[in-house]
């Protein structure tokens, strides 16, 4: 009888294969298909990004690519993530730097070896300015400002990258103040660094191109009236850089053209004094001025603008009225795109402000400095974030934060409220940009 089993030689001894699921298949494809691989990583934010790097050298090489930097950052939504406050304390170093959540949720300490990027130069770096995810830094004492041999750099605090900037020409030792970061990659990979200089009524601006890597006079006017203070709060915006004097000068100079022009000024009223002058910035594409106005000064302008103060019972506002702050308003000012004016968008009742903070009202060593103007802003943004317009002011023993969403402050810093001490406030913004 034959037997139905097979015998011996007819079992294989190796396990059948078995098919690979087609989701199994599928992920394999993409995997292997760098062109589809790119465009996935493309729209992942910077910092994951950077941790992707470690999945293996292909994708190491596709990010680390020059040419994935650039258009990462253009298909990413260009928007500030966060803030960094930089209070100083005067006649300490080095800087307090503070991660600002635009939630006001969250306050975190930077890092001690946040600025220690250059080996070669391991010592206190100071950031000047913040342009689009770039940082303006400089190695040196924070009140030499004005040094011939001092380190300047353009950092990249996402990728941690650098670039050490050489010094401007000869005869141009001006405060790093006067020199001004211009990046916007949306139009172009490379940054420019324009440096002001105003001896003598005579305005020379140098531009320094990281693409070429070299200083070249671009404008030099003389007789021209600008006060020097005029030149320390540039602002880049729709392609120019803009800049506003205290006592009324308002001018731009057009980076690509070269050139200057005049600029409208903020519908202040003409009687103005100097300690109107409260911020100048830029913020989710729009130029932005803001003032403190008196009762008195308020312009019937102001009506067009959205009351954003917090909702105040009239027994509150007779003693916000009564205290020593009198009768003052935060106005917030937009220019048109055309240039053609400024106008109001929002505006808060600095009583508010006493209301919220009565304890510090009543206070006699602090309330006097409310009277004498001594509510800063250090930021003012704009962007679409849960808060909605994000306000941060500065004051004696405290700094503060005003949602002109939810009309609410939230305390974000404080100390003693007898400290001297200078604070602002950067846009921190995560980009893949190379230096």
């Amino acid at each position: 009888m034959t037997s139905s089993f097979p015998s011996c030689s007819q079992v294989s001894l190796n396990k059948p294969k078995q098919k690979k699921s087609s989701s199994s298949s599928s992920v394999d494809a993409v995997i292997g298909n760098n062109d589809l691989v790119t465009q996935i990583l493309l729209r992942v934010p910077a910092k994951s990004v950077l941790k992707f790097k470690l999945v293996s050298k292909k994708w190491l090489s596709i990010i680390s690519h020059p040419s994935f930097a650039f258009h990462h950052t253009q298909l990413n939504p260009h928007t500030t993530s966060a803030l960094l406050l930089r209070v100083l304390f005067l006649f300490k170093e080095p800087f307090i730097y503070r991660f600002l959540s635009l939630d006001g949720k969250s306050v975190v300490n930077v890092p001690s070896n946040f600025l220690c990027f250059d080996p070669d130069n391991p010592s206190s770096t100071y950031i000047s300015q913040s342009c689009n995810g770039l940082h303006l830094c400089y190695r040196s004492g924070i009140f030499c400002y004005i040094e011939r041999n001092r380190s300047t750099y353009v950092f990249n605090p996402t990728t941690r990258q650098f670039s050490v900037i050489p010094s401007p020409p000869p005869g141009n030792e001006i405060s790093l103040s006067q020199i001004q970061l211009v990046f916007d990659p949306l139009k172009s990979p490379y940054y420019k660094i324009l440096c002001v200089s105003h001896l003598e009524s005579t305005l020379e601006i140098y531009v320094y191109s990281s693409e070429i890597k070299i200083w070249k006079l671009s404008v030099r006017h003389e007789d021209y009236d600008i006060s020097p203070a005029g030149l320390s709060n540039g602002v880049f915006w729709n392609g120019a850089v803009h800049w506003i004097d205290p006592a009324g000068n308002e001018f731009c100079f057009l980076v690509d053209e070269e050139c200057l022009r005049a600029m409208p000024r903020p519908p202040l009223p003409a009687s103005r004094e100097l300690n109107s002058f409260r911020y100048f910035g830029e913020s989710d594409g729009q130029l932005h001025f803001i003032g403190l106005l008196t009762g008195e000064q308020n312009p019937d302008v102001m009506n067009m603008g959205v009351n954003v103060s917090p909702d105040m019972s009239a027994g509150q506002m007779a003693r916000s009225r009564s205290s020593n702050i009198g009768s003052q308003f935060i106005v917030v000012y937009a220019m048109d795109k055309g240039y053609s004016n400024w106008f109001v968008k929002y505006y808060l009742d600095a009583n508010a402000i006493a209301v919220a903070y009565a304890e510090m009202m009543e206070d006699p060593t602090v309330s006097p400095c409310l009277v004498n103007g001594s509510i800063n802003i250090s930021s003012f943004i704009e962007g679409n974030n849960e808060e909605g317009p994000l306000l941060v002011i500065n004051m004696p023993g405290e700094i503060i934060s005003y949602s002109f969403k939810s009309k609410t402050f939230k305390k974000l810093f404080s100390f003693h409220p007898c400290e001297d001490h200078i604070c602002s406030a950067l846009q921190y913004t995560e980009t893949l940009a190379w230096v």
